[in-house]
């Protein structure tokens, strides 16, 4: 509610009063210009939220049933004619009311979902764009990894037992591999192919994945074992959750751990796997983490691309990934439908 509704308000039900106050001074009942009181009413409906136009509403109603209590310029035999007359102005303002209630709700609710629609357009073209420079990207990149495998075959040769060029070689191959792997994602993607994931070896997965990226993290791993329970994604799911632990790793405080919870609920649909990863963090700012997977949001650590392609990612399986405060911590809700096999 902001000073321009109040002073709406005020305007409104100054004007409804003294509308009413005339009108009673000038024949009540019998003035036929006490209709024009309803234009107070539309305008309180069209332009205040609704429990303020509700209230200039509820004013209007009263002064119309409170001309009946004035004394009327006729004969008595007209009373009952006055009567009527007040009480169709009643209807009238109910019915006007109720009808410019649910029609301006109907309004409000299209915007709400034009404005998501073009959110959503907005997103995607975003998500093309990066799709786009990474394929160009992988592309460019194999061709320096292929000079650089054969430079290191050649040294291996010369220093077979050289510890560093061991080491090298190892990260070349995994750079190399993770390269294969995002062509086989792609060419999934591509034929539109899914996989039947189970939740036991997707999380066994997400902990070997994190050992190996991230070491010196702690990770506090809770799992409700469920061997029956399936996921039905293809490879960019894991992907997708790792960039959240990734994200919640880089958010962390110094020196604190990061709990990771994993279970199996129901809901109206069905069952649901969530996935809950909660991480310290120094500052909180809850209007960031509204936005978060709706657009890019620049930072220290980058753009928010990852969270965005997650965000993306797991929308496209029909999971959900929402974030919100609880005191001094950030929490990270992934939820996924789950169908369970015997």
């Amino acid at each position: 509610m902001t000073l321009r509704d109040i002073l709406t308000t005020v305007l409104l039900l100054t004007l409804t009063v003294a509308a009413h106050g005339v009108i009673w001074f000038h024949g009540a009942a019998s003035n036929p210009y006490a209709v024009l009181v309803l234009v107070l009413m539309a305008a309180a409906m069209l332009l205040l939220p609704f429990h303020l136009a509700w209230c200039v509403m509820v004013a209007g109603v009263v002064g119309q049933l409170l001309q009946l209590q004035a004394p009327l310029p006729t004969m008595h035999s007209m009373d009952t004619h006055y009567r009527a007359m007040v009480y169709g102005q009643v209807f009238a303002a109910l019915l006007l009311g109720v009808t410019l209630h649910w029609l301006r709700w109907r309004l409000l609710k299209q915007q709400a979902a034009l404005r998501a629609m073009h959110q959503r357009q907005h997103r995607n073209e975003q998500l093309v764009t990066i799709g786009t420079a990474a394929a160009q990207f992988s592309h460019e990149v194999a061709t320096p990894i292929q000079t650089m495998q054969f430079m290191l075959e050649d040294a291996r040769q010369r220093y077979p037992n050289d510890e560093d060029l061991q080491r090298v070689e190892q990260q070349i191959r995994r750079i190399h591999n993770l390269l294969m792997d995002w062509r086989e994602v792609a060419e999934d993607v591509r034929m539109h192919r899914v996989l039947e994931l189970p939740v036991t070896e997707l999380v066994h997965q997400l902990r070997d994945a994190m050992l190996i990226a991230r070491p010196d993290i702690r990770i506090d791993w809770h799992h409700e074992v469920l061997d029956n329970a399936v996921i039905t994604a293809d490879r960019t799911l894991l992907p997708a959750l790792l960039s959240l632990l990734h994200n919640a790793a880089d958010a962390a405080t110094l020196e604190s751990k990061i709990k990771v919870v994993a279970t199996i609920r129901g809901n109206q649909s069905g069952s649901e796997w969530v996935l809950l990863i909660r991480n310290q963090v120094a500052s909180n700012n809850a209007a960031k983490l509204r936005e978060l997977g709706q657009q890019l949001q620049p930072s220290q650590q980058g753009v928010g691309a990852g969270t965005l392609l997650s965000y993306a990612t797991l929308e496209r399986f029909g999971g959900q990934v929402r974030w919100r405060l609880e005191h001094d911590e950030i929490v990270t809700e992934v939820t996924l439908p789950v169908v369970s096999h015997d």
